[in-house]
């Protein structure tokens, strides 16, 4: 098939560019629109294979000319687009998340970024995903990296299989790699979403459709247009019906991919009614610039989102307005000189459009960490606060969350709260990442009171004998069994050991009510196999803290209850020092009202285990964290929370120190002063804040 210009590949371009613009910018009916990044791969997979087998056939493929026009078409304007970012990041981020955006930007240009989100980031729908200016480049990653490998791996097959050989064998390779995708995307997700392995399908969809052209013939106009029709309806589906918990790519990819394949091949042989509608000026031109247009969105999203936050309508004009403002410039005096007019000798379309880039991005990351983060733009309280932040308790406390000897628990140093030199430990402490979040707090008071301890905590996993499961997933049925895999083993460790004291913390909301989140209300619920209502989500969950407290009761140890911190939600947690650093006004707290009524149904349950076991300890830190009316996000200048709901390791010693000082230490006290209000809220005193 001979290469020419199509108009309506250009309007599909401009299909997925402006599904992913407006995914991005936050409108809700396109909640699914990230499927139009898997349009591009399709479309990438199809002219590259194109490109490459026409070459192929004519003997004329030469691997420094393909490298060095992947160079020339894709860097000028990328590196326009880091510079400019880089200029704003230096006066927007704060220290360090522009150390964090230099490491980035180096390992964009190396073509590596997905690998470096997949690592630095809890997911690409976090919300610390939104704030991150390159993030975008994950996907120019795995184009790059299937740019490198398909070639090689095509002129191979070329020559060893054979024309016919080889386009059988793609076919074998495609099915295969869905299959990968698939159970990617139904077990590990957040490496599903940024790795080669999980996104080669797609790409080769478009690759098979290259190869296949002639055999698959013409199809006719009738046909063409169904075709047609259906390749749209394929890709806006989607769009519209999936959101952000879905599992993706996986099968959920396979449908876009498959519509946008469709467009392709039926658009290649008649002037169908979809070709028309794609060969629009309109779409044609915002097709031209998509490029462009993918590039510069995202930073001035991602701005946007570090310093206010969430996007109203009014913002979403804006921001669609400039960023479609910036890819025509950034096309009309970037890429299209470079492409048609700037040349190079190949030797100097390495030097200076890769290699000096590269060097500058270097050098800036460099100067930056040596700078740490060019800190002296700001006072030292502000630094002191976003430093709080980032003492997080998965760096702090490593070996004991979700990395804990369940074999030989006691033994790790690194886990030890309280009193570090005495040789018993008197007190365990058992739950999910909330717990984990709340061992600077539980350090604090075991300290004071001359207590060791020793913590042992997993996400989602508390300690529950006898409860099957969460379900994590229920679009997906994925149950994890962590909680019926560990309580027996914590069990064990209980009844052998002689603690003082035995704490249980977790988020037990969400083991009622699932995620706070609009839409993932069935997420990491406890429930039986089958759908069920909040009558037995609660059932579950006290009967499973009855079990609980029964095995700590009868081991000679206290059980302890940690009441969950409130969930302030996203972008709170950094809010006073966002204000402080950009002189904005805004509410840093929540009503008190919303976090009594996401919690009264656990204060039920602790109402129920009191009176059942009067000797059971509850400590409360929303006594510390609230008054009366509010619930804070930072006390005396300290951020108490590292996201939206987990507390970072400074805040919670510092809760620790104002409860001790409010109401006494609860590991000291006579039992009758340490009982808590469970069900009429609680009055904190109003000197706390």
């Amino acid at each position: 098939m001979e290469r020419e210009y199509r108009s309506d590949i250009d309007g599909l371009r401009a299909i997925a560019v402006l599904l992913v613009l407006l995914n991005h910018v936050g409108l809700k009916v396109f909640g699914g629109g990230f499927i139009g990044v898997d349009v591009f791969f399709v479309i990438s997979g199809f002219l590259i294979t194109q490109n490459i087998a026409t070459q192929a056939d004519k003997g004329t493929f030469s691997f420094t000319r393909f490298y060095l026009n992947r160079i020339k078409r894709l860097m000028p304007a990328l590196t326009v687009v880091i510079f400019c970012t880089s200029l704003a990041a230096f006066f927007v981020l704060l220290p360090n998340d522009l150390i964090g955006f230099s490491r980035s930007a180096l390992f964009s240009y190396f073509g590596f970024s997905n690998f470096y989100f997949w690592k630095d980031t809890d997911g690409y729908f976090s919300s610390s995903s939104h704030e991150i200016p390159l993030l975008h480049t994950w996907s120019l990653a795995v184009e790059e990296q299937y740019y490198f490998i398909w070639p090689l791996l095509f002129l191979l097959g070329h020559r060893l299989l054979g024309k016919k050989l080889l386009n059988w064998a793609i076919l074998a390779i495609l099915a295969a790699a869905i299959v990968v995708s698939e159970l990617g995307a139904l077990y590990k997700p957040l490496s599903a979403y940024y790795l080669l392995l999980t996104r080669a399908f797609e790409l080769l969809i478009g690759s098979a459709l290259a190869m296949h052209w002639k055999t698959l013939g013409n199809p006719g106009k009738p046909l063409s247009t169904l075709v047609g029709l259906a390749g749209l309806a394929l890709i806006f589906i989607p769009a519209l019906t999936l959101d952000k918990a879905s599992a993706f790519p996986g099968l959920n990819a396979l449908w876009p991919c498959l519509g946008a394949a469709f467009i392709i091949w039926s658009g290649g042989h008649h002037r169908t009614a979809v070709t028309q509608l794609l060969s629009l000026r309109p779409l044609v031109f915002i097709g031209l610039i998509s490029y462009s247009l993918y590039l510069w969105h995202w930073p001035l999203i991602a701005f946007h989102n570090y310093i206010h936050g969430k996007i109203t309508p009014a913002d979403q004009v804006m921001l669609i307005s400039v960023s479609l403002a910036l890819a025509y410039l950034s096309w009309r005096f970037v890429e299209q000189p470079f492409r048609t007019h700037i040349t190079f000798k190949p030797q100097n379309t390495f030097a200076f459009l890769y290699l000096l880039p590269v060097l500058m991005t270097t050098s800036f990351l460099v100067v930056a960490a040596k700078l740490e983060g060019f800190a002296s733009r700001y006072d030292s309280t502000l630094l002191a606060m976003d430093r709080n932040v980032k003492e997080v308790f998965p760096k702090l406390r490593a070996g004991c969350f979700n990395g804990a000897d369940l074999l030989n628990p006691l033994s790790a140093d690194q886990c030890k709260l309280g009193v570090q030199d005495k040789k018993e430990v008197d007190v365990l402490l058992v739950g999910d990442s909330h717990a984990g979040a709340i061992t600077g707090m539980i350090d604090v008071m075991l300290k004071e009171a001359n207590l060791r301890g020793y913590d042992i905590t997993r996400s989602n996993t508390i300690y529950l004998p006898g409860v099957a499961g969460v379900h994590v997933n229920p679009r997906r049925n994925h149950v994890d069994k962590s909680i019926e895999l560990t309580s027996p083993v914590i069990s064990n460790l209980i009844e052998k050991s002689q603690f003082k004291y035995v704490i249980l913390s977790g988020r037990w909301a969400m083991y009622l009510y699932g995620l706070n989140e609009p839409g993932m209300t069935d997420f990491y619920r406890i429930r039986p196999d089958t759908p069920s209502d909040n009558f037995i989500a609660i059932n579950t969950l006290q009967s499973g803290l009855e079990n609980a407290i029964a095995k700590i009761v009868a081991s000679g140890a206290t059980p302890v209850i940690i009441e969950d911190v409130p969930e302030m939600g996203e972008d709170l947690h950094r809010c006073d020092i966002k204000k402080l650093a950009f002189e904005l006004d805004g509410d840093c707290s929540i009503p008190v009202v919303a976090v009594n009524e996401r919690q009264k149904d656990f204060d039920t349950i602790l109402d129920n285990l009191s009176k059942a076991h009067p000797n059971i300890i509850v400590i409360d830190p929303k006594s510390v964290i609230c008054d009366t009316e509010r619930c804070y996000s930072s006390l005396e200048n300290v951020p108490l929370y590292m996201d939206g709901d987990h507390l970072n390791s400074v805040g919670s010693s510092l809760i620790g120190r104002k409860y001790i000082t409010a109401y006494g230490n609860p590991f000291k006290m006579p039992q009758r002063l340490l009982q808590s209000s469970t069900t009429s809220g609680y009055q904190a005193p109003a000197v706390l804040h």
